[in-house]
């Protein structure tokens, strides 16, 4: 049993595992009345075949439906029972369940969710219910302006990566796929040596870890999980496509492909974020929407995943004249900042805004644990969140520089376009 504490400020982590796999990550508040309990799956879209696109979303959904000893709504009936409040999310990479209960009260959300792992019921007429909820999901996404043009901004930025599939999944694919092939990845995917408990809040370690090995201990895993590999055609020239719709308001994503998490070329990148796009006193803001009046609105950022990300510009105008325009005074104001001077102290005030955020991250218990949790899941170890304000206030003015000038050029652009038809 490996043992890690790494102080983090004036915090701690503790991080465990116990002998079938099950990762452990305990983080102690004793200023919080409440214990976040999160368990995580490695497991989401990213991992999905083409023929099964949505599985894991709609897994995610039967496992409210009840498992062996906890029946039908009984998991969130009783959260809500014990004053607290639960619920879960499906992403490329993992799949999250979280309840916020008292401190007196989590050992009864572990016993719950050791249930879930290996119990899950997953009955036939609850699994045709599911699936046209989901499946209703997915038509309210296809009649949503920004959700159709992030699709397809998706598909050309990735041609065979599974970064390209919704989380949702494809309807064709959701209409096919039946209850067996549910079972199947449910058995694959939810076993302790693919999963990661996280403890966030008022909570003491050692009676935190015996409640943890009394429900989760006796698990036996199934086998290692084999990694996913994924190959895609490298970005060689522009990629654009345009998509009309009966819509309003006109908008474009143009998008730039970038780096991992993993790079020093992060830190910049997320500056940077901040500098033009985070806010109404941000550059491009006070430029594109204040000053030049192109636009209705502008926003975007880093899309990071585990081993690549995309920086993207979302912008939307009062018409399609507007919206090109905007999309060309955004290269000349990159290619201005990378020439420029920049100020000393704005770049101080940026990187404090960008710290700022990440304090105001560890102010909730539930913050801290999906932050925690994300990067342990994702890059093997949380110190990421450690590692990341030093390597914010290291960021320099030829750093921001370097990363406009290697990663947006305009012939590598991706520009996903929406007009009205």
């Amino acid at each position: 049993m490996t043992i890690l504490i790494v102080f983090i400020f004036n915090i701690f982590v503790y991080k465990d595992s116990l002998p079938n796999g099950l990762k452990i990550l305990i983080y102690p508040d004793t200023n919080s009345e409440i214990v976040s309990c999160q368990i995580w799956y490695k497991v989401g879209s990213y991992y999905e075949p083409e023929n099964l696109t949505g599985i894991s979303h709609l897994l995610e959904h039967m496992a409210f439906k009840g498992s062996k000893n906890f029946p039908k709504n009984s998991y969130s009936e009783t959260v809500r029972a014990l004053g607290g409040i639960d619920n879960a999310f499906t992403s490329e990479l993992f799949t999250a369940y979280w309840a916020d209960v008292g401190k007196d009260y989590y050992e009864i959300v572990l016993k719950m969710e050791a249930d879930r792992m290996v119990n899950l019921t997953l009955a036939e007429k609850d699994f045709e219910s599911e699936k046209r909820v989901v499946m209703e999901e997915r038509r309210l996404g296809e009649n949503t302006p920004y959700s159709s043009l992030w699709e397809g901004f998706s598909l050309i930025s990735y041609f065979l990566h599974p970064y390209r599939q919704p989380v949702i999944g494809w309807m064709p694919v959701l209409e096919r796929i039946k209850r067996e092939d549910l079972v199947n990845w449910y058995k694959t995917y939810y076993q302790p040596n693919n999963a990661l408990i996280m403890l966030a809040g008022n909570i003491k370690i050692d009676e935190a870890l015996k409640k943890i090995k009394k429900y989760f201990g006796k698990i036996k895993s199934k086998g290692k999980i084999k990694e996913r590999f994924t190959f895609d055609f490298p970005l060689t020239g522009e990629r654009k496509i345009v998509i009309r719709k009966e819509v309003t308001t006109p908008m474009m994503i143009i998008g730039f492909k970038t780096c991992s998490p993993k790079d020093s070329d992060y830190y910049p990148l997320e500056v940077l974020e901040w500098l033009l796009l985070r806010g109404k006193t941000a550059y491009l803001y006070q430029k594109l929407v204040n000053e030049k009046n192109l636009l209705i609105s502008i926003s975007g950022g880093s899309d990071i995943q585990k081993d690549t990300g995309i920086f993207y510009f979302f912008l939307t105008a009062e018409d399609s004249t507007k919206l090109f325009l905007a999309a060309e005074e955004i290269y000349k104001e990159l290619e201005n900042i990378g020439q420029e001077k920049l100020k000393e102290e704005d770049l101080k005030r940026i990187k404090n805004r960008v710290l700022a955020e990440y304090i105001f991250a560890k102010e909730r218990v539930r913050n801290m644990g999906f932050a925690l949790a994300s990067f342990e899941i994702l890059f093997g170890t949380y110190n990421f969140f450690e590692e990341y304000p030093q390597k914010i206030e290291a960021v320099k003015e030829e750093d921001i520089k370097g990363v406009i000038k290697r990663y947006f050029q305009k012939d590598k652009r991706i520009t996903a376009i929406l007009l009205p038809k």
